[in-house]
């Protein structure tokens, strides 16, 4: 093996990609009892320092505050249910990502949602379709990528889940991002429910060199310093 072949190899062995679920709750303990929703704890949180357990909506494309239904129904399974109707703008949420000392790529983004009436009971999905959209924003409030499902679907059940392609878009060690979620949609009115959620992604880990690799770097060195 070449000494350059070599040093690729501890280059290599110093860095590595771990598959993992970076954010994820299922809402179970979601109180809705004010506008501003909350949980007990985040369920998983990888890479990223806990985000703040407060969830507020606001009208789609708006800086206003949308209330959440609080019935028994959302009571039985856990969601976040905004009183803001697809037809009237659909919600954002957002949700603080400040990432710790390695980098992330992501790769998608699970929501579970379910469709409700005015009222946050369960709603049918005749004549009904919507989109679901995410976007990251750095500090500076410059988009660092974003994922749809391009276009308006179909809802299959009352209950569902849509997956979003994040692929492609990168969280530096050290940085703090905006996860901004949009539910939209259009036909004959509904509400959306946010039932659970799952950011996934690798997380490319730096460890420090260790020992055996310091004596074998010293060892190249002093090859080369031979070879001069």
């Amino acid at each position: 093996m070449s000494i350059a072949a070599a040093m690729g190899c501890f280059a290599l062995a110093a860095t590595s990609a771990n598959a993992a679920i970076i954010l994820a709750d299922d809402f179970a303990d979601a109180d809705r009892s004010s506008s501003d929703g909350t949980i007990g704890a985040w369920n998983t949180v990888s890479g990223i320092s806990a985000p703040s357990t407060t969830l507020q909506f606001f009208k789609g494309g708006t800086t206003n505050q949308a209330a959440l239904f609080d019935n028994a129904a959302n009571d039985a399974d856990g969601a976040f249910d905004v009183n803001n109707n697809m037809t009237a703008g659909g919600w954002d949420t957002t949700i603080t990502l400040a990432v710790g000392g390695s980098d992330i790529d992501l790769s998608s983004l699970v929501l579970d949602l379910k469709l409700t009436n005015g009222s946050g009971a369960a709603q049918t999905t005749g004549s009904k379709s919507g989109e679901m959209l995410v976007e990251f924003f750095d500090v500076g409030l410059s988009s660092v990528g974003t994922a749809d499902l391009g276009g308006n679907q179909n809802y299959p059940t009352a209950s569902y889940q849509r997956t979003l392609d994040v692929t492609g878009i990168s969280l530096s060690a050290g940085q703090t991002y905006t996860m901004v979620v949009s539910a939209r949609g259009t036909g004959f009115g509904h509400h959306k429910a946010l039932d659970a959620l799952t950011l996934n992604g690798d997380i490319t880990a730096v460890p420090e060199p260790s020992s055996a690799a310091l004596l074998g770097l010293g060892g190249f060195a002093l090859i080369l310093r031979r070879r001069k």
